[in-house]
């Protein structure tokens, strides 16, 4: 028989990754979409040369998170995400300061960088130690500050603009990074839960007869000594047994073509709106509730995984996905584009929360670390969505095509996640 405490330490944990992915979407996604319109009228730029910054900064960002994979199985996510925020709100900072384009570029991606050492790879890394059993709605909560932050840092970004300027803008929010970041790392990040006596997801065994020879704390039972961060390496299998994985391929390629409509529609849904005649406050607005809706999926699609076969379950979002994008090819009025806002911003909510669940289901919780490392790399792929974007604007004056483009790589993806399903990948190699 097992029982839960009252108190879990690791929700603190999930609390500080969900401020880390709020923040750091906010500034190298959401907030895009206030800045896109007035940053290209400023400085002459076109919006095929905008897309390149986070294009650019997505793919070096990606490159680090096998380095972060490793940071943070030695040193934990602490220190990560207090040096990731501080030198993040200085990037985000400088690239509102700038009216050089290739020092913007520069500035992107140090942001990216910078972004990467709170964002991906290490909150995920975090939750997956503190939780397994419970590991979909943990991660679903932690994800869940991706979409949030659409729903709150455009509309403050966009209020700041029109009552300051860009500059300003950028430096407020920039801040905000450091306040949110670096003060819930600072008071609740911890590594591991058998670090500090506790058990993953918080769960006491009750054995009749013992419980007056064991050692508790209010947040767990205290248990073995952990492995170093050097035994445990020793123990993970190389990373030529995951690449002769089915899943490790099947899996990688399916989310990083399923990203690419993520990314490349809402970086830019408000200014779409906007190109079809709604105003700036009205095409915030929708885009904000898509990005609510994009909240409620990741914590939907993440409890669905825990009940049922997770790639069941992201093939549906990726369905949801391309039946939302075919109605935003012809939405017009807002009837159409509330049922694009249902449809979409729910199932893209499924992309980015579902990962390291599916992940970590297929390799296991000691894996988790190294193998989201490298097949994380996949992601790059997302950089031509904001490549398809802008090039889709300039050419035609319509996102259409992109949108068109979108809807196979989806349905590529959908097949891609069904043909990934199989056994575990976690036992070591045959020697």
């Amino acid at each position: 028989m097992e029982r839960e405490p009252r108190k879990f330490y690791g929700w603190l944990v999930v609390l500080s990754t969900f401020m880390a992915n709020f923040m750091a979407t906010g500034t190298g996604f959401y907030s895009f979409n206030a800045w896109l319109e007035p940053i290209c009228r400023q400085n002459g730029w076109s919006r095929t040369e905008i897309n390149i910054a986070p294009s650019l900064g997505v793919a070096v960002g990606l490159l680090t998170q096998v380095l972060y994979g490793r940071l943070i199985r030695k040193y934990g996510a602490r220190p990560l995400m207090l040096i990731g925020a501080f030198c993040s709100g200085i990037s985000f900072t400088l690239m509102g300061r700038t009216h050089q384009l290739g020092l913007f570029y520069l500035f992107s991606a140090f942001l990216f960088i910078s972004n990467g050492a709170f964002h991906g790879i290490v909150p995920n890394t975090a939750v997956s130690y503190w939780f397994e059993k419970k590991r979909g709605k943990a991660l679903g909560i932690s994800i869940a500050g991706v979409s949030l932050s659409g729903v709150l840092i455009p509309p403050l970004a966009l209020f700041l603009l029109k009552k300051y300027d860009l500059p300003t803008m950028f430096m407020v929010i920039g801040l905000m990074t450091w306040v949110l970041v670096i003060s819930s790392a600072a008071l609740f990040m911890k590594k591991r839960p058998e670090d500090y006596g506790m058990v993953v997801d918080g769960i006491k065994p009750e054995k009749p007869g013992t419980a007056s020879q064991e050692r508790e704390t209010d947040m767990g039972r205290e248990s073995p000594a952990p492995l170093t961060a050097g035994e445990l390496e020793t123990r993970l299998p190389p990373l030529a047994h995951f690449l002769r994985a089915r899943a490790f391929w099947m899996v990688g390629l399916a989310y990083g073509l399923a990203m690419m409509p993520v990314v490349g529609v809402m970086i830019q849904l408000k200014p779409r709106f906007s190109d079809i005649g709604f105003s700036d406050d009205q095409a915030m607005a929708m885009m904000v509730l898509t990005a609510l809706l994009g909240t409620v999926g990741k914590y939907g699609w993440g409890r669905l995984c825990d009940s049922f076969d997770g790639c069941k379950v992201v093939a549906v979002s990726f369905l949801f996905q391309v039946a939302g994008l075919a109605i935003l090819l012809f939405a017009r009025n807002t009837f159409w584009i509330s049922i694009f806002i249902i449809l979409f911003g729910f199932g893209m909510g499924g992309v980015v929360s579902t990962f390291p669940i599916v992940v970590a289901g297929f390799f296991g919780r000691e894996h988790f670390p190294k193998v989201y490392g490298y097949i994380g790399l996949f992601l790059l792929l997302q950089s031509g969505g904001y490549l398809m974007m802008g090039q889709s604007f300039d050419l035609t004056h319509s996102y259409n095509y992109a949108y068109i483009g979108f809807i196979i790589l989806d349905l590529v993806a959908t097949i891609l996640v069904l043909l990934g399903r199989g056994r575990k990948e976690t036992e070591n190699p045959r020697t």
